[in-house]
């Protein structure tokens, strides 16, 4: 063997394993058949000559690059953190780099050596679909709340099980004896719409068995949305949501939606024992707002979030939530694009399991 050379070249290494310099680069790039005997010989040459083909090279020469682009148009929400935090994790198992980007500029993709697109949030995908993506086809893997959402072309979903998190929610509640089940809701937005839906349904089956009267209309607190919180609402212009750099991140917008939903609470006379938030960064934002008015959770109102995010540990108050398991959908998003790009054939919808998680925010009145 030749001493170790760091300018080795793949002609030096195909010299030393007596093969061809198409061999050599069969067996680095992985792409192409080659013996498994003779690739073993090539890739212990080059390790011993020190060969380290340059990455941007062998991208162009295999048409991957092994990188992959996250879009997403907010930065502070827990969420997305967490979708980051799961795909990146797989992704590196996987021998994969996933870059952010937050400014969802969807024309300068053409200029980024990247093998898949992926979206945490299905607005913006359908956004890059109908503009840049329609002809710019690398695979696309989006998580999204509506599985009967059409995007204009095929895409593979990871897709968050609305039907089970709210009827998981509402059963916890009445199993502690609640029945007069409100609803925290953005007043528009397409993922709001789904939840409040399936709670509206399910609550008009629980009405018919309820001793006295309900109105299901009384039970809603439907929280305003301001020029700024189109994080929930079905609008990507300006795509990107970032806090002022002078406020301390103390507007984060989900968070004031719900103290928003809490001053119209406090304003009316809902009859509910219990409130199911549309996640929990409304939660919270919900109960600081009842914090600073004496209102008591749960001994005055009982709370519940979806999502599952990691703050809850934070706060005074653990909120009980739906956990959608939001780092195992960023894991899951990789692993389908992943799966396209190795050839394995995912399916195209691909659904999540959600759990419950306890906290200090239910009251239990049976």
């Amino acid at each position: 063997m030749k001493k170790v050379n760091k300018t080795a070249t793949r002609e030096d290494v195909a010299k030393a394993a007596g093969v061809s310099v198409a061999s050599v680069s069969r067996a680095v790039n992985n792409s192409g058949y080659v013996k498994k005997e003779v690739k073993e010989k090539i890739l212990d040459v080059a390790r011993s000559l020190g060969y380290n083909p340059n990455p941007i090279a062998l991208s162009l020469q295999s048409r991957k690059t092994k990188q992959l682009i996250l879009y997403q148009n907010e930065i502070t929400a827990p969420y997305n953190i967490q979708f980051f935090n799961g795909a990146t994790r797989v992704a590196y198992k996987r021998g994969y780099s996933i870059f952010l980007d937050i400014h969802c500029d969807f024309e300068k993709i053409k200029s980024h050596l990247v093998d898949g697109v992926m979206f945490s949030l299905d607005v913006l995908a359908e956004t890059y679909i109908n503009s840049v993506g329609a002809n710019y086809l690398l695979p696309v893997v989006v998580a999204t709340n509506d599985a009967s959402l059409a995007f204009a072309r095929p895409v593979h979903n990871v897709i968050i099980d609305n039907p089970k998190v709210v009827n998981m929610a509402i059963d916890y509640l009445m199993s502690k004896g609640h029945r007069r089940i409100g609803m925290v809701i953005p007043e528009r937005g397409r993922h709001s719409a789904i939840r409040y839906q399936l709670w509206k349904t399910r609550m008009e089956q629980e009405a018919q068995n309820f001793r006295g009267k309900m109105s299901i209309q009384e039970l809603v607190v439907r929280a305003e949305i301001g020029d700024t919180d189109n994080v929930l609402a079905k609008r990507v212009d300006p795509p990107l949501i970032m806090q002022p750099s002078d406020d301390n991140f103390a507007n984060y917008s989900s968070f004031n939606i719900g103290k928003r939903a809490a001053h119209k609470y406090l304003e009316g006379h809902s009859p509910a024992t219990a409130l199911l938030c549309f996640n929990d960064d409304i939660a919270y934002g919900f109960m600081s707002v009842l914090k600073d008015n004496n209102v008591r959770v749960p001994e005055d109102i009982s709370i519940m979030g979806i999502d599952g995010i990691y703050l809850r540990e934070w706060f005074d108050k653990k909120v009980t939530t739906v956990s959608i398991e939001v780092e195992n959908l960023g894991a899951v998003a990789a692993d389908v694009m992943i799966d396209i790009l190795e050839g394995n054939k995912p399916k195209y919808m691909n659904w999540t399991t959600p759990k419950l998680l306890e906290g200090d925010t239910v009251r239990d009145v049976n």
